[in-house]
C-alpha cells in the first residue's frame, strides 16, 4: 500500500510538472538552437528532429578509430573520441557558432554533458584521472568573455566525476584565428603557443584534454608538446567534433 501511495504522488508531482511546463511554453515559447521551432514540455535546447539529424560518430565504441589512428602519428596517446563529425554547414555548424561567438554558454553545457555520456559508455577512458582544456590567450578570453573548451570539460568532469586542472595548461601566444588557415600554417602558427604552468607541481598522471573542434590537430599537439615536458603525463582526447 505505501508504494502504491509513493507511485501515485510521485505521478501526480510528474504529471504537474509537464503541466506546468506546457503552460510555460505556451506563455513563453522556447526555441530550438538548431532549426529555431518551438520545442516541446520534453525537450531541451534542441528539438527531437534535430538531436537525430546530427552526425553522430561513435568513435567512443572503438580503441583505434580513425580519430585515433588521425592523432597518434602527432604524440603518444591512449584514447580518442569526438562525438560528432564536423559539418561546415547544417545544425551542429550554426550550434558550435552559437555557443562559440554568440555566448550560448548552455549549449556548451548540454553538449558536453552528451559528450561525458558517450565516454562512459567507453572502456578506453576508464583510467583518465583528470581533465584539461584547452586554454584560450587571457586577451582572447577577455574579448570572448569565455573559454567555450572550459565549459565543455566543466561539464565532462560533473558527469566523469573527475577533478578539473583548468589552469595546468597556459597559452602564451594570442594565436590569430586557425579557421583562416592552412595546416602548415596552423602548425607553425600554434608552435610553442602553450607551455605547462611552472606553479602546478602536482596533478594526475593521466590526462584527459578537451577542445571543441578538431580540424587538423595542430592546436592538440601544440599543448601536449607542452604537457610532456613532464615524462610522466599519460594524454587522451575528448572533443565535441572532429574533422576526418
Amino acid at each position: 500500500m505505501l508504494f502504491l501511495e509513493g507511485s501515485r504522488s510521485y505521478s501526480m508531482k510528474k504529471n504537474k510538472s509537464i503541466v506546468f511546463q506546457t503552460l510555460v511554453d505556451f506563455i513563453f515559447p522556447r526555441h530550438c538552437y538548431g532549426c529555431e521551432t518551438n520545442l516541446e514540455f520534453y525537450e531541451e535546447f534542441l528539438c527531437l528532429s534535430c538531436q537525430i539529424n546530427l552526425p553522430l560518430t561513435k568513435l567512443h565504441l572503438t580503441k583505434e578509430n580513425p580519430l585515433f589512428q588521425k592523432i597518434k602519428s602527432r604524440f603518444t596517446l591512449q584514447a580518442a573520441t569526438s562525438l560528432f563529425y564536423f559539418e561546415k554547414d547544417g545544425v551542429l555548424s550554426r550550434l558550435i557558432h552559437l555557443f562559440k561567438y554568440k555566448g550560448a554558454k548552455k549549449i556548451a553545457v548540454f553538449l558536453g554533458d552528451w559528450l561525458g555520456e558517450s565516454i562512459a559508455e567507453s572502456p578506453f577512458f576508464n583510467e583518465v584521472d583528470g581533465i584539461v582544456p584547452v586554454p584560450l590567450h587571457p586577451a582572447k578570453k577577455r574579448k570572448r568573455g569565455y573559454n567555450q573548451s572550459y565549459i565543455i570539460a566543466t561539464a565532462l568532469s560533473n558527469k566523469m566525476k573527475l577533478p578539473l586542472f583548468s589552469d595546468l595548461l597556459i597559452r602564451v601566444k594570442n594565436t590569430t584565428a586557425l579557421a583562416l588557415l592552412g595546416e602548415s600554417e596552423r602548425e607553425q602558427e600554434v608552435k610553442n603557443a602553450f607551455k605547462l604552468n611552472p606553479k602546478k607541481t602536482s596533478h594526475p598522471q593521466h590526462l584527459l584534454l578537451v577542445d571543441d573542434v578538431l580540424t587538423t590537430g595542430s592546436t592538440l599537439a601544440a599543448c601536449a608538446s607542452a604537457l610532456f615536458v613532464n615524462h610522466n603525463i599519460k594524454l587522451s582526447i575528448a572533443v565535441l567534433a572532429c574533422r576526418l
